[in-house]
């Protein structure tokens, strides 16, 4: 009896890549990287290739192949890497349809294209080479980027388990120190205790005479996971002046598809924000908070060579 043919690596790349994509479509579109990790690492039958550890670096085989070919999927346009967080296209959606060698063919037949479109490398090593039979300068390469990634996300896993242990009048402290770095005064932030369906009022001027005032109600789910409901929008609506106001609903742990429809409905104008939108935002007005807001949640900017 014939023995099955073993699987190339090149082949286990495929299976890892397409179980990458399928978990980011589960998700909305959208997961830390260690997200993306744990729900490879729990569709896939590892073999015991997959899980040696290269001497050198300590990385698992089968997490540097995953990275090395989310690259070829990267320049498909496939997927956006970005802090930390991976994100499904619309192209990579479509390719989903696409049996895994398939999808793995295409992503790199558009890593040949792009590098051909690029002014030519001395000595630069053709990409088609697999991870452990690399040259040393793809490998430097290689490892730097994934040094870089893994950096990116461990420093965004550590940034999300610091407020998911913040108390929710805590997390509302941070919110309210980001609308003053976006220029907003804060004339109420709601004390301990019931608050009427307003957690933060915030003014474009200190006065309120300009218009639309934010009224803001914040959930601090990240550890229930439980995410907010269409109840709990339209209750926010609810209490909107429609003539002047606008609502801003923060909720860590996310939103319902229903919660997003009713925020999209109805003539009152209401934001949403999750914790991937509360951290961009904050990243993004860092520099202009206060050094009393920083201290809500501080941070330290640390430089990379940036990989391709």
């Amino acid at each position: 009896m014939r023995e099955p043919k073993k699987q190339t690596t090149k082949d286990r790349a495929a299976l890892f890549i397409k179980a990458a994509l399928e978990a980011l479509h589960a998700a909305g579109g959208s997961l830390p990287l260690r997200e993306v990790k744990a729900a490879v690492a729990a569709k896939i039958e590892f073999t015991p290739d997959d899980l040696k550890v290269y001497e050198k670096t300590g990385y698992v085989r089968w997490e540097s192949i995953l990275h090395f070919y989310s690259i070829d999927c990267v320049k498909a346009g496939f997927i956006l890497k970005h802090r930390g967080q991976w994100h499904l296209t619309p192209e990579g959606e479509a390719a989903l349809s696409l049996p895994a060698g398939d999808l793995l063919d295409k992503a790199l037949r558009a890593y040949r294209q792009w590098k051909a479109n690029r002014p030519p490398e001395p000595d630069a090593p053709a990409r088609e080479t697999l991870p452990e039979a690399a040259s040393v300068f793809e490998q430097a390469a290689v490892e730097r980027s994934f040094v870089f990634e893994r950096a990116e996300a461990d420093a965004r896993a550590e940034i999300e388990e610091y407020l998911a242990n913040l108390g929710p009048y805590e997390l509302q402290d941070v919110v309210a120190a980001l609308l003053r770095g976006m220029g907003y005064t804060t004339p109420f932030i709601a004390p301990r205790g019931p608050d009427g369906g307003t957690d933060i009022l915030a003014y474009p001027d200190p006065l309120g005479a300009q218009t639309p005032h934010i009224r803001v109600q914040v959930k601090h789910r990240a550890r229930s996971g439980q995410k907010a409901t269409r109840e709990e929008i339209a209750s926010l609506r609810g209490i909107l002046r429609q003539d002047r106001e606008m609502g801003l609903f923060v909720s860590t742990a996310g939103f319902t598809s229903d919660a997003v429809r009713e925020a999209r409905q109805g003539g009152v104008h209401i934001d949403l924000m999750d914790l991937n939108g509360l951290l961009e935002k904050w990243t993004g007005i860092y520099d202009r908070l206060t050094e009393e807001d920083k201290g809500h949640l501080r941070l330290r900017r640390v430089f990379f060579l940036a990989p391709e």
